[in-house]
């Protein structure tokens, strides 16, 4: 009858440590979505500020008395949404920062991989005219 026990028990911490093991791997996960989901807005974000930059540089070939408002404007949009950029930086990086943190709580401290999956841009500089 000991046998019996023994494999019940065994059976019991099996499912425990299976659980565990799942519930690891969900936080792991959200914490890495956490990461993406704030650099595709960034992508989104770099993407908007290359249209509206084209659009200035387009308007730069006109007469530059008559455009003159309109690239003020264009400038101050290309401003709102880099700032917009750069707060999403951000917090990319301080998202990036919890992952690497809950990794090295799981006794995972190797993060090649992870530095090449997520790479956080740069911060970009306001326009000027």
């Amino acid at each position: 009858m000991l046998p019996v026990i023994a494999n019940r028990k065994n059976g019991k911490l099996d499912n425990l440590a299976e659980e565990i093991l799942r519930e690891r791997a969900v936080v792991l996960s959200r914490a890495g979505f956490a990461v993406s989901d704030i650099l595709d807005s960034t992508t989104r974000l770099e993407k908007e500020i290359e249209k509206k930059l084209h659009l200035l540089k387009t308007l730069n070939g006109a007469d530059i008395d008559k455009l003159s408002q309109g690239e003020n404007a264009i400038c101050a949009e290309i401003n709102v949404l880099i700032e917009k950029f750069n707060a999403a930086c951000e917090k990319a990086q301080l998202k990036y920062y919890y992952l690497i943190v809950t990794r090295e709580a799981m006794g995972l401290y190797k993060h090649e991989y992870v530095q090449e999956i997520y790479q956080i841009p740069q911060k970009k500089k306001k326009v000027q005219l």
